[in-house]
């Protein structure tokens, strides 16, 4: 059977809770889920210490194929979309900005292997 949109959406959704659980229980406080702009989208928004944290958060059957999923064209996007929420956040001028990844991997919500990758990529 085929997947369609609402499927693969589904699926994007249970990943960010999913992630969201995850970061809550390593000391992030969550901010913003599903933060959208002109620019583009951001999966989770979290500050942890004094940094805001920009969490990209992608669910693949395997290691190879999540690591590639972060394309060039989606970092600048996911960035752009960050200089729009520290812009209209005047707290978050204040603090360092990071790029995480959270990568779920197994093909089941249940065999999910979390890979959390901590400056993932840089602002340029």
């Amino acid at each position: 059977m085929r997947k369609t949109r609402q499927d693969y959406e589904k699926a994007g959704r249970l990943a960010e809770k999913f992630a969201v659980n995850y970061l809550r229980l390593k000391g992030y406080k969550i901010l913003e889920q599903r933060y959208k702009t002109r620019e583009g989208e951001i999966d989770i928004i979290a500050r942890h210490k004094d940094c805001l944290v920009i969490v990209e958060v992608k669910q693949r059957q395997s290691r190879l194929d999540a690591h590639e999923s972060i394309t060039r064209a989606a970092e600048h996007r996911i960035d752009g979309a960050a200089d729009i929420y520290i812009s209209d956040n005047a707290f978050a001028q204040g603090l360092g900005v990071r790029f995480d990844a959270v990568f779920l991997i197994g093909a089941s919500p249940l065999r999910w292997k979390v890979e959390h990758i901590i400056d993932a990529w840089r602002l340029e």
